[in-house]
């Protein structure tokens, strides 16, 4: 029994030796021409640090439009969280600018010509809808849940997702969001969104920094409709920001809108309790709702050890890390916690 434990003891140590040579994740330089556009669209592709060591998982999508500007933030503080169990891994798909302005408002506003062509909002989600998305799901093992994240006029550009087509995204992310676009227009049309009995099965994510005039109030104005109206299945988290500004929203936002979205899709902490076929079976509820898969992690997973080694019944526990081991056979945490288990029996 020792010499079973000291085996795993040294796979447990030569795993993590392992992992420091190496870079976490993969980043990939990819591009797609769209019909729709008619144009190239270049993009950036961050694979999780699991997909290439375990083939049997599919990761949600992080659509970031803006992405060259924001794609190692995010990759790094989604990293950072993951490895601390604060959120899930994804696959980032970040989208680089050609013309920013056309791509992310809704309506076209002559006053604003001087920064290009506007209103064009629609054919951007078209894109991403009709070929972006087919795209990526063909190429990389995808769960179907998939978020859009944008700051300031990328920001307005998630929410106008959000109101106008909510099956595109399961979640959205608006960071400073230019909510004041063509006299609040965005605004206007929230009105009957939320006041719709449908059920919206979503998740938003807003912020505002230390902005004032038609930033402040357009923000204060959606804050409202969100707060006086309640639509089934959708939840939201507001912050707002006053040490950070305009130009740092989103990298401070994204720690947050990650660690809430998890918590938004977690089930609740005593359904551990009741094993692993409870815990799926709430992830399979959650899966339904949102129309998209969505997984427990692993971490998630091996709470569910807690109840049968608290109650010293020791093959059980192990019993469940061996299973957690034909789905997450890459960690060396299961191996540890059975040598673990294993001595604990023995004394």
């Amino acid at each position: 029994m020792l010499k079973k434990i000291f085996l795993i003891t040294l796979l447990v140590f030569s795993c993590l030796a392992e992992s420091v040579a190496r870079e976490r994740g993969t980043t990939e330089i990819d591009g797609i021409y769209s019909n729709v556009l008619s144009e190239q669209r270049d993009l950036l592709i961050k694979l999780p640090n699991s997909y290439h060591q375990n083939k049997q998982l599919s990761y949600p999508v992080l659509y970031l439009p803006d992405g060259l500007r924001n794609f190692l933030h995010v990759s790094g503080t989604l990293d950072l969280l993951a490895q601390s169990h604060q959120s899930h891994e994804m696959v980032i798909v970040a989208i680089k600018n050609t013309h920013r302005t056309r791509d992310f408002t809704p309506t076209y506003d002559e006053s604003y010509n001087q920064w290009g062509v506007s209103g064009g909002a629609d054919n951007f989600l078209d894109f991403i809808e009709q070929e972006l998305k087919p795209y990526i799901d063909k190429k990389y093992r995808t769960s179907g849940f998939d978020t859009l994240s944008g700051h300031s006029l990328g920001g307005l550009l998630a929410i106008y997702s959000l109101q106008t087509r909510p099956h595109l995204f399961q979640a959205h992310f608006a960071f400073s969001p230019s909510l004041w676009w063509h006299d609040k227009v965005i605004v206007e049309k929230a009105k009957a969104f939320y006041a719709n009995d449908n059920a919206l099965n979503n998740y938003l994510y807003m912020n505002l920094a230390n902005e004032g005039g038609h930033m402040r109030t357009s923000f204060e104005s959606y804050r409202s409709l969100l707060e006086q109206n309640s639509r089934t299945g959708f939840t939201f988290n507001i912050d707002l920001i006053t040490d950070e500004n305009h130009s740092t929203s989103a990298m401070v936002g994204h720690n947050k809108a990650f660690t809430r979205l998890y918590e938004s899709l977690k089930c609740p902490t005593d359904v551990a309790s009741f094993g692993l076929m409870e815990i799926e079976r709430c992830y399979a509820t959650l899966s339904k709702t949102y129309g998209a898969q969505i997984n427990a992690d692993y971490h998630t997973l091996a709470q569910a050890v807690g109840a049968p080694y608290n109650d010293k019944r020791y093959d059980d526990a192990i019993h469940i890390y061996q299973q957690l081991l034909s789905k997450f056979p890459h960690l060396s945490d299961p191996h540890y916690r059975m040598a673990y288990i294993y001595h604990s029996r023995v004394s």
